[in-house]
């Protein structure tokens, strides 16, 4: 399967003429461009990691597996199970509203970041109803290029009138290309580690440089109302510097220089839509993307500090409307799933996971409501290697009902004010991370975030406030520890970095075989792989654009876990609760974090966009970071330089 994908998505894109093209065509039909506005768009499709809502779902113990999406690929609902973390469905298939991260969702910055770090937007084609207008592509979250935008079911309407179309014109292709560059200088981060296993007591990574290319490819057909996308991820790893050790549990472990191998290539999409006078269709493997992009996420919408690395997709087959008419800006998306790869299933590796999906979406280009529902089946074959052998399957069976609206007014004195909200329910039960004393648990888990900000040329202003569940006790037969997608990320260092790596390593040693005689039941879903697990923040940023080609944006992020942190690998192994450093579980207090970047972005004919900046953070651990004797963890600082070619 994935072998026959990279194939056909080879091919879709040496069609395309190497011609330069300036962000894809924004095709009405669907137009991916929004998504992020958290309008009432219909949904995205795909994404799912986190962003793709998935009813996904488990994450191993305290840590959090994925999260859930709520869009097409479902992001796992973190389950925390007896050593895993908490089980995450994620949500599926849809619309788009809200951009991850961006100060208004989908609204458009025309100062933000530099297109070559925004994602293609210019593959922006349909997907299914998303955010009516399309964002900027420079601007931090904005809309991705496949996720389902209102204006791709507006366009439904629109198509079906148009007496000019000419259905006997010839293929118009497009293409859309991005690359990155990035040089990361960190200091020590220390980890727990077993002598038996000879890793190290901290990541050992303190410089490092890592690049990749994007490519996204349409060919339209008849007019516009039949197309052809696909996209492809190539060079995707490290180019050199310090590989990190006993990680390898990470979705991306920075483990290797994997820049050239074939790991550095990963096809995202391809997938044929149609516009008919009824409705958009679409088939094939495909992103998707819901309202901030806390379940459902598409890997494609720009953060405010950091880089999007991962989204949801899904083998989707999909159907969005407007039932009242193309005027009447009702959507509603249906679309049934069967999950390539999200936080918590890869198909690759026999997890199998079903998804249905349905969207409901009221609103216009930068205000909107709507409801995200998602039931997932998944079925995990249980880790044959170690002593024992494989048996029995592992299964997960949950629901999620995802809510998201997005509303902004005119400001007297120029720009916009602007609130949003995303929060999501998941219920259910799984077997993921059974124990010899129980093998089924309960999956009750919340996650939401809420968004107050003004917007305008020259600044923006965002506060946003976000909370996931935790659990203090995964052994008591309820997984309540959730984690958000890891692609709205979250700063640099505290997420990203440092919760990230202490799961991972606990995950390794939960898994190594030098210690158990068998992987622990849920183990693998304990990495948050940089999503927010179990905590709640403070997140406040400010966008300043004094020049066309320069943005500057600074940032400052609190945040306390919800719940004692415990080190999953230890509770389970050693019955021991204490947090990753062996210290008091009962220190919630987890630090506070600065962030700054000065970006800049030139424009060059034949719309090849440069771009290059440098960004940087400093973290001051809170108390849960305290080892067994009290010492606190030292401040940890993050420098990364960065530099980028869109066109």
């Amino acid at each position: 399967m994935q072998l026959l994908c990279r194939l056909g998505l080879v091919c879709v894109l040496l069609a395309l003429p190497l011609r330069v093209a300036a962000q894809s065509d924004a095709e009405g039909a669907a137009d991916a461009a929004e998504r992020g506005e958290g309008d009432a768009d219909a949904t995205d499709a795909d994404a799912a990691e986190r962003g793709e809502g998935d009813a996904d779902a488990t994450d191993a113990d305290a840590a959090d597996a994925g999260s859930t999406d709520a869009d097409g690929s479902d992001a796992g609902a973190d389950v925390e199970g007896p050593d895993a973390g908490a089980v995450s469905p994620g949500a599926e298939a849809s619309p788009a509203p809200a951009e991850p991260r961006a100060a208004a969702d989908d609204v458009e910055e025309p100062h933000a970041e530099a297109p070559a770090e925004a994602e293609a937007e210019s593959a922006d084609e349909g997907a299914a109803p998303d955010a009516p207008a399309a964002p900027d592509a420079t601007a931090p979250g904005a809309a991705d290029p496949d996720a389902i935008t209102i204006e791709d079911v507006r366009g439904t309407g629109e198509v079906e009138d148009d007496e000019d179309a000419d259905e006997s014109a010839a293929p118009v292709p497009s293409l859309h290309g991005e690359y990155r560059f990035r040089l990361h200088l960190m200091n020590d981060l220390p980890l727990q580690t077993q002598e038996r296993t000879g890793f190290p007591d901290e990541l050992g990574q303190n410089l490092w440089a890592t690049n990749w290319l994007r490519l996204t490819g349409r060919l339209d057909f008849a007019g516009g109302r039949l197309a052809l996308v696909g996209q492809i991820d190539l060079l995707d790893g490290m180019l050199f510097g310090d590989e990190t050790v006993g990680v390898d549990a990470a979705a991306r472990p920075r483990d290797g220089r994997t820049a050239f191998d074939a790991s550095g290539v990963d096809p995202r999409w391809l997938y044929l839509e149609w516009t008919s006078p009824i409705g958009l269709f679409r088939a094939g493997l495909q992103p998707s993307h819901w309202g901030l992009g806390l379940l459902a996420n598409d890997g494609a919408h720009e953060p405010v500090f950091g880089d999007y690395r991962y989204g949801n997709r899904n083998l989707r087959m999909l159907f969005a409307t407007r039932p009242l008419g193309a005027s009447v800006p009702f959507n509603v998306v249906l679309a049934g799933d069967l999950v390539y790869r999200d936080p918590i299933a890869d198909l690759t590796d026999g997890e199998r996971a079903l998804q249905a999906v349905l969207a409901l979406l009221y609103g216009e280009p930068e205000r909107g409501v709507g409801a995200y529902v998602v039931y997932r089946s998944q079925r995990s074959e249980v880790d044959g290697s170690g002593a024992i052998p494989s048996q029995f399957d592992d299964e997960l069976d949950v629901w999620i009902v995802d809510l998201f609206f997005r509303w902004d007014v005119e400001d007297p004195s120029g720009g916009r004010l602007f609130a949003a909200f995303e929060g999501l329910y998941i219920h259910g039960d799984t077997t993921l991370t059974r124990t010899a004393e129980r093998s089924t648990f309960d999956v009750r888990q919340w996650t939401w975030a809420a968004q107050l900000g003004r917007e305008s040329d020259a600044f923006d202003l965002v506060l946003e406030v976000g909370y996931t569940s935790g659990d203090s006790n995964p052994e008591d037969g309820t997984q309540r520890r959730a984690t958000m997608h890891p692609d709205p990320r979250i700063g640099l260092l505290l997420f990203p970095e440092v919760l990230a790596w202490n799961t991972a390593r606990s995950s390794t040693l939960a898994q190594s075989e030098l210690l158990t005689g068998r992987p622990s039941p849920g183990s693998d879903l304990l990495p948050t792989d940089g999503g927010v697990s179990g905590a709640t923040y403070l997140f406040q940023y400010a966008l300043i654009h004094p020049k066309d080609w320069l943005d500057l944006r600074v940032g400052w992020i609190w945040a306390r876990a919800t719940s004692d942190v415990v080190d999953p690998y230890r509770a389970r192994a050693e019955s021991s609760l204490v947090n990753y450093r062996g210290g008091d579980p009962s220190s919630r207090d987890l630090g506070l974090e600065l962030d700054a970047a000065l970006l800049f972005h030139v424009l060059l004919p034949k719309d090849i966009e440069v771009t290059a900046g440098v960004e940087g953070a400093v973290f001051v651990p809170g108390h849960a970071f305290d080892d067994a004797a009290g010492n606190r963890m030292d401040t940890m600082g993050l420098v990364r330089l960065r530099a980028g070619l869109e066109f």
